[in-house]
């Protein structure tokens, strides 16, 4: 196993001390960082009610991790900011906030994705920031290259619209908000989908790749939760893959910024230097869950020294949902499948370096231990970076929870 290094500051917060995770985890020239929230080590939110505020605080402890692991904010690669909106949030207005907590950075920004949701896993917390970022084995910063997308609606300085460091790019969130601020196919999500995967594609090329070089895609769409809702869209953006395609993740949502905004997707992909695309392999092992329609995601994919799983949830092969109102027990069965395709590589719970976890809920520290303790019954101390967002609903009716993960060789 390629060696890492847990990074656990002594003056951070912690969720819970018995629980095998880490705020943020090294591996190679790759730094995944725990989503950070405005708390200090007292579990005291310093800004309550305070967006802005919080979102400061949250910038801040993402710098001190970083510090830690012997980087800065001008290694960011990618952010994702999951914050607590009823819809009247100017995400505009908190992107360039976000931007001017960040200060001047040494070459091009991050790329970043928004994401408005409903609630926080305690309620008095209205910011979650996540963070990958890279820096050299030697210590050394890497060259970046950014893109930006004329047509699309510009994000404020740093942030890039996508970003190439190495064979890793990194795309913000992309949706069909153009840079007039209208929003083609309007309350469509095939239409905006379609809007969205070209973009994509136009942001890969400019830094030497394209969306056959995707290896996670990560949708955030406008959906009730309803599988024959979810059926024309999800097919729509799958025709831009060849098969075997990427990983996928995909979470509904009620509502994104502004109103009639119905799709946002980021991908990361991967492309040799040189301009070759590199050698990746996919599983899908026997008797696992899948789609009620043709997809051509597989459930991992790996590419180098990464490994990306798609999400992972509680559904049997014919797509029937599992342990229906046991959100333990099918937190153990999306663990359980992740364990299946990890093996498929000859990998184990302890290569995990980042999982993410959607779960239907609302804000309840509670509600959200139960799940924690859940999935990291699977690993061992010091474990992964982590993050947990509760969200109305899932895509099907009846599953609660949806699980994905990357991890390193």
């Amino acid at each position: 196993m390629l060696p890492r290094k847990h990074i656990n500051p002594a003056d951070h917060w912690v969720a819970d001390p018995d629980l095998p995770y880490s705020q943020a985890v090294r591996c190679g020239a790759m730094i995944f960082v725990t989503g950070q929230v405005d708390l200090d080590k007292d579990w005291i939110v310093s800004c309550p009610g305070d967006l802005h505020g919080q979102a400061a605080a949250a910038v801040t402890d993402v710098s001190g991790v970083l510090v830690a692991a012997g980087l800065d904010l001008s290694d960011l690669a990618k952010l994702t900011v999951f914050y607590v909106t009823d819809g009247s949030i100017d995400e505009d207005a908190l992107c360039a906030h976000l931007g001017t907590c960040l200060g001047g950075l040494a070459g091009p920004g991050p790329a970043i994705t928004l994401v408005p949701v409903e609630a926080l896993v305690v309620a008095d917390w209205l910011i979650e920031i996540e963070a990958i970022a890279m820096r050299g084995h030697n210590g050394e910063r890497l060259a970046r290259t950014a893109a930006w997308d004329a047509v699309l609606h510009p994000l404020p300085a740093p942030f890039s619209h996508a970003l190439r460091i190495g064979e890793m790019i990194f795309t913000s969130g992309v949706t069909a908000r153009t840079a007039t601020g209208n929003v083609p196919s309007a309350g469509s999500l095939t239409g905006q989908s379609r809007i969205v995967l070209s973009h994509i594609d136009s942001l890969l090329r400019q830094l030497g790749a394209d969306l056959h070089d995707t290896v996670k895609t990560n949708v955030f769409n406008v959906e009730p939760g309803e599988a024959e809702i979810w059926a024309e869209p999800a097919l729509l953006r799958a025709s831009f893959y060849n098969e075997p395609g990427p990983a996928a993740t995909g979470i509904s949502l009620p509502r994104l910024w502004p109103a009639d905004v119905m799709i946002k997707n980021d991908v990361i992909a991967m492309r040799s230097t040189d301009g070759a695309r590199l050698p990746r392999s996919h599983v899908w092992p026997d008797g696992h869950w899948d789609w009620p329609v043709h997809l051509p995601y597989r459930h991992g994919v790996r590419c180098g020294d990464l490994v990306f799983l798609g999400g992972q949830v509680p559904l049997a092969p014919d797509a029937s949902v599992l342990a229906i109102g046991d959100p333990v027990a099918q937190t153990n069965h999306a663990m359980a499948y992740i364990g299946r395709v990890l093996a498929e590589f000859g990998l184990g719970f302890e290569h995990v370096v980042k999982i993410n976890t959607f779960y239907s809920g609302t804000a309840g520290e509670a509600e959200w231990k139960d799940n924690l303790r859940a999935r990291f019954g699977h690993f061992s101390a010091p474990g992964p970076a982590t993050t947990g967002i509760p969200v109305p609903w899932l895509a099907y009716e009846d599953m609660g929870i949806e699980i994905d993960i990357i991890a390193m060789v």
